[in-house]
């Protein structure tokens, strides 16, 4: 196969794709994002089939820009909500269990599979199985690395406790780790996490708001594209979604717009009592981004990727904070 060159592809955008691409900071651009992670990655919304009409090289450096943009925004964030969210579940576990060793909570307290019907024994059987068999090649792994952490208690023949099992597992290996968990453990972290368990009866809405940000976390991590959510698990939960609809009171969460995930990142966090300063300088950031790349993009291209109701989605999330911070200094819950 013929490899071609900057001024090969140049070319070949403007002959093929009709795309306006001349000028030396043009190809500076082209050779800073990649034609392969550049303009085939951001040359459409969500799946190649919905290509957007490009007439100009400076749209995809915009698109582009305005994806990396985000990501350094979230990138904070994801981190902040995936550590506090384990250091819960990690002081529930060994609070119910009163062991740091993963064994006994894993013969005692990851146990959902006891309480199934014949037909979904198996299946969460399997599941369970599955968790232990990716922590413990999560830990040949970190070994083999020479993680300091696990390096330190196996060279003294010891049981790696569970906040350190909780430091080198993925996102997906821990949200996998609580729907294993029996439901009284399931309903503690419920309960820690501030959701309302009227409308999580089986208490699985922990291990889904998990999944959900793990999707959007390795993307992130990756240097994935993320503005469009072609990352999104096709299998979102409809009554997490309408929850998170009645906890903000805004319509239309469905996790297809980039600006949902902004909304799941705020209320988790607000749960987690970050301060309405913090909160209101993700959102204002937020803002800034949307607002820089309408500067610099012609509107077609941006009313597809940045929806209609999304103004009215962060008016509502503002009021939400406020309101909910307002309770919890009236209890005497937060200290500012």
């Amino acid at each position: 196969m013929k490899v071609k060159t900057t001024n090969a592809l140049m070319k070949y955008l403007r002959d093929t794709h009709n795309i306006s691409i001349a000028n030396s900071i043009d190809k500076r651009n082209l050779i800073n994002i990649g034609y392969y992670h550049g303009y085939k990655g951001y040359r459409y919304i969500s799946n190649p089939n919905n290509r957007v009409n490009i007439t100009n090289f400076q749209e995809i450096v915009s698109i582009v820009n305005f994806d990396s943009k985000l990501k350094s925004l979230l990138y904070p964030q994801l981190m902040q909500t995936e550590t506090i969210s384990k250091n819960i579940v990690l002081q529930i576990l060994v609070e119910e269990y009163r062991t740091d060793e993963f064994n006994e909570i894993y013969e005692n307290g990851m146990t959902d599979y006891k309480n199934s019907n014949p037909n979904d024994y198996k299946m969460k059987m399997k599941h369970r199985l599955g968790v232990q068999n990716s922590i413990y090649s999560a830990l040949s792994r970190s070994y083999n690395n020479d993680n300091k952490i696990v390096s330190h208690f196996y060279s003294k023949d010891r049981h790696i406790p569970i906040w350190g099992i909780f430091e080198i597992i993925t996102l997906g290996t821990f949200a996998d780790l609580i729907k294993s968990l029996e439901l009284k453990a399931r309903i503690r972290i419920d309960k820690e996490m501030k959701i309302n368990i009227s409308y999580d009866t089986n208490a699985k809405f922990p291990e889904r708001i998990i999944y959900l940000i793990k999707a959007l976390r390795n993307s992130v991590a990756h240097n994935d594209v993320v503005f469009d959510v072609r990352f999104k698990d096709s299998n979102i939960n409809s009554k997490l979604c309408k929850y998170i609809e009645s906890e903000i009171g805004c319509t239309n969460i469905d996790f297809s717009t980039i600006t949902d995930y902004i909304l799941i990142i705020a209320f988790l966090l607000k749960k987690y009592k970050i301060s309405k300063t913090e909160l209101n300088h993700f959102i204002n950031e937020y803002e800034n981004i949307i607002e820089e790349f309408r500067n610099n993009i012609p509107f077609n291209i941006y009313s597809q990727i940045i929806h209609t109701d999304t103004k009215l989605k962060l008016t509502q999330l503002r009021k939400y904070i406020k309101k909910m911070l307002n309770k919890l200094c009236q209890y005497g819950i937060l200290y500012m």
